[in-house]
């Protein structure tokens, strides 16, 4: 008998959890630890920018070096937790450095200082932000009914920090004697005191070691060859086009509500209005997928983002603009939470990781190109929100009608298994 012939059953790629409340739990407050520290600093930092007088094309650079690091990283972290090293480690890792960045970021004044230190930053955390999309969707026995209701926690694990800093900058008189002088380089700081709880929460969760007997090397390669078809090739594009619209929303929102007189202690708490129809749309996910399936999901998250653009484009009232901007966390939860499940569906479990790297590094791809792009049609138009924010729209527009018209109605069936392709 051929030995080499016998399957080997697979290896549990877990540490016992104690029970799926338990599961869910813990991995509720990997969620909420993880965005904790980029949401104290991404919702305000093309603020701190404008303080600290960069031009808007230093601004769109500036911002641009989150999607750089999110292009360029993801795939490499997906290869060292599918093959090399356990995704609890790398978090360890990744944490301590994100602490010790963060930290320097809140000090820098010079464009080229702040551009360096913020792309070494996002090349730790956007591989950090994946492996721990990864490791809750390995450890939960039912994705697609669970992972959304863990997933927003990592929403209100962003929203805190902003609460807390609107609370910092305004001028209760309780905390004065806390603090002689709030500035907005303290978000830099707490970001920096959350990394290091975020590496010390990731010291005690169970281990997700690397699939080593799994097929293929070079699992990134592995993946996208499980993913060939029109279904795949048009969700990459839409992904890609919707990474593209988002920085319009995301770079030049905060801008628009500070002209538009909204005094600065609200500011932060209102641009954590995003998440929180984010949050009640992710609890309700499992829902949606099972009653409409992805690809209706998927649409309801392209016309939020239609909505949200079209609102931000008309500007006014101050009303408009932020129930507007409200729908932007149905994009989020619609669209690229249902793409990771779709993903993640799709993929051999050998090569989950890297699944969800792929889907970093569209999205990736797609900040690279709108962050400067936003920076340029600003520069283009005087720094005038009506045409910027248009420009983001049509583009919204183009996408949805590309994936009504291109994009399966049965996306979810599952691929053939395909030969290693790294050996081909």
């Amino acid at each position: 008998m051929d030995l080499r012939s016998v399957r080997r059953p697979p290896r549990p790629t877990t540490a016992p959890w104690g029970g799926i409340f338990t599961v869910r739990v813990r991995l509720s407050l990997l969620m909420l630890l993880i965005y904790a520290a980029p949401g104290a600093i991404v919702p305000l930092f093309s603020l701190r920018l404008r303080e600290l007088g960069f031009t808007p094309v230093q601004i769109g650079l500036c911002c641009m070096t989150q999607a750089l690091g999110t292009t360029l990283a993801p795939l490499l972290a997906g290869q060292v937790a599918d093959r090399w090293l356990s995704a609890e480690r790398c978090l360890v890792v990744c944490a301590g450095i994100e602490a010790i960045l963060l930290w320097i970021l809140g000090g820098l004044t010079e464009p080229y200082a702040v551009f360096v230190v913020s792309l070494v930053f996002w090349l730790v955390m956007a591989p950090a932000m994946t492996l721990t999309t990864y490791v809750g969707l390995a450890h939960l026995k039912n994705p697609a009914r669970d992972y959304g209701r863990v997933r927003l926690w990592g929403t209100v694990g962003w929203v805190l920090p902003l609460w807390v800093m609107g609370i910092w900058l305004s001028d209760a008189q309780w905390l004065r004697s806390l603090r002689s002088h709030a500035e907005m380089k303290d978000a830099f700081r707490m970001a920096s005191v959350l990394a290091l709880a975020f590496g010390a929460y990731c010291l005690t969760i169970p281990r997700t070691p690397p699939r080593k007997t799994a097929l293929g090397w070079l699992a990134p390669l592995v993946a996208f060859h499980q993913f060939r078809g029109r279904a795949f090739y048009v969700y990459a594009i839409c992904t890609f086009g919707v990474c593209v619209v988002l920085p319009f929303s995301t770079q030049v929102t905060p801008l628009l509500l500070a002209d538009l007189g909204l005094p600065r202690p609200w500011l932060m708490p209102t641009l954590t209005i995003a998440q929180g129809s984010e949050v009640l749309t992710l609890a309700l996910l499992p829902l949606a997928l099972g009653r409409l399936g992805t690809r209706y999901t998927m649409q309801i998250g392209l016309v939020a983002t239609v909505f949200t653009l079209a609102a931000l484009m008309r500007g006014t009232p101050l009303a408009l603009v932020i129930a507007g901007y409200g729908c932007y966390g149905m994009c989020i939860s619609c669209y690229l939470v249902s793409g990771q499940l779709y993903l993640n569906g799709r993929a051999d479990e050998g090569v989950r990781a890297s699944a969800q790297a792929l889907h970093s590094v569209l999205c990736g791809l797609g900040q690279l190109v709108g962050n400067p792009l936003v920076g340029l049609v600003r520069s283009e138009v005087n720094k005038a929100y009506a045409p910027t924010f248009a420009v983001g729209a049509g583009i919204a527009l183009a996408l949805f009608f590309v994936f009504i018209v291109f994009f399966p109605r049965n996306p979810t069936k599952s691929p053939a298994k395909v030969s290693d392709p790294s050996r081909e």
